[in-house]
């Protein structure tokens, strides 16, 4: 029985095309793994951009204490308005100064800010009030004059105060059905 040999050979063959695929594919995973982890870089960015100006939105936000309204004498109506504020639970600074406050009583509209012709007054009950800005703990006055009318009793008016950040205050407010001799009445129910 003659002998076969049969040829064994080990070593595989790596082809230049091989090679060129290969290396293709490295580069095109690169290029992909760059994109994405750019992408992500980016979403994160905004993610926390738009967290810090969400919970600065939230957590701005005033809190009414009391609402008064004065008059001259016992025989005028209301002309002065003051509301007190403080900081909501877990509130962050706020600069009272840049606030915007608008009066509306169904015949006269008006838009109040803290200097200009038609002004808002700050006067600090509790706190320094250092540069207009309130702080957790304080309490401050905001008081405004309407101007052109006097509030007779059950006058329906209303009051929206829009902080620089954070949510609006909305007041609804109605005068009482009557002031008797007093000169400074309490708003809020």
């Amino acid at each position: 029985m003659p002998r076969r040999h049969f040829l064994r050979n080990d070593r595989g063959e790596v082809g230049v095309g091989t090679l060129i695929i290969f290396i293709a594919m490295v580069l095109v995973a690169a290029v992909a793994a760059s994109v994405i982890i750019g992408t992500s870089g980016t979403l994160q960015q905004r993610a926390q951009a738009t967290g810090k100006e969400a919970t600065a939105e939230v957590s701005s936000s005033l809190k009414v204490i009391d609402i008064y309204g004065t008059r001259n004498s016992t025989s005028t109506d209301l002309w002065n308005i003051k509301i007190q504020f403080e900081l909501a639970a877990g509130g962050q600074r706020l600069a009272m100064d840049q606030i915007v406050l608008r009066y509306a009583d169904g015949q006269n509209a008006r838009w109040y800010n803290f200097s200009g012709t038609n002004a808002f007054t700050l006067s600090w009950i509790r706190g320094l009030g250092t540069n207009n800005v309130i702080e957790s703990g304080d309490l401050v006055e905001l008081t405004f004059n309407t101007v052109s009318s006097e509030l007779a009793p059950r006058t329906t008016f209303t009051v929206q105060v829009i902080p620089e950040t954070g949510n609006p205050v909305e007041l609804d407010l109605k005068t009482p059905p009557t002031y008797y001799t007093h000169t400074t009445v309490s708003l809020l129910r």
